[in-house]
């Protein structure tokens, strides 16, 4: 499996509070420099890598962050928000060419880590996650495998943002 394994205790629920869910969300708020790999797989025909800029706010009385994100090929903005009803974070991108996907997050205290699994409403079978870790206030490292049901990599992505 490529991804580690997670402790029984990130895999409870985390109640968070208002105030919690806010801290976590500005740990995306600001101008972040990208970078991405995409490897090799059923998705992207060949390795490749991108640049670009991320540019997060907090709106909706901060209840929800906005990032607008400028690849070279591509926009696409997403919009995260805490559910206190799920325990858990939700998040939509949709992209230029437009294409949406939906996606619920559980945060990671003791790892300063996001996981997040994609939510397939195309019944496909496809098996989605990103894992998002803050090493530092300017740093986020970031994870993307998604799968089809038959454990296919359709798509893997390794990439950094650097807050500017």
């Amino acid at each position: 499996m490529v991804l580690p394994i997670l402790g029984t205790g990130y895999l409870n629920a985390q109640k968070l509070s208002k105030n919690d869910a806010f801290d976590i969300l500005t740990k995306w708020e600001g101008k972040w420099k990208n970078s991405a790999i995409f490897e090799k797989s059923i998705w992207t025909g060949e390795r490749t890598e991108t640049r670009g800029i991320t540019e997060t706010n907090l709106i909706l009385s901060n209840n929800y962050l906005e990032m607008m994100v400028y690849n070279e090929n591509d926009i696409s903005k997403h919009i995260i928000s805490y559910d206190q009803t799920s325990s858990q974070f939700n998040r939509w991108e949709f992209k230029s060419d437009g294409s949406n996907t939906f996606w619920t997050g559980k945060w990671n205290k003791a790892e300063k880590s996001m996981t997040w699994n994609y939510v397939d409403f195309s019944n496909y079978g496809i098996n989605g996650k990103i894992i998002e870790n803050f090493n530092s206030n300017n740093i986020i490292k970031i994870r993307t495998v998604m799968k089809d049901k038959a454990g296919k990599t359709l798509l893997r992505i390794n990439s950094t943002k650097k807050k500017i």
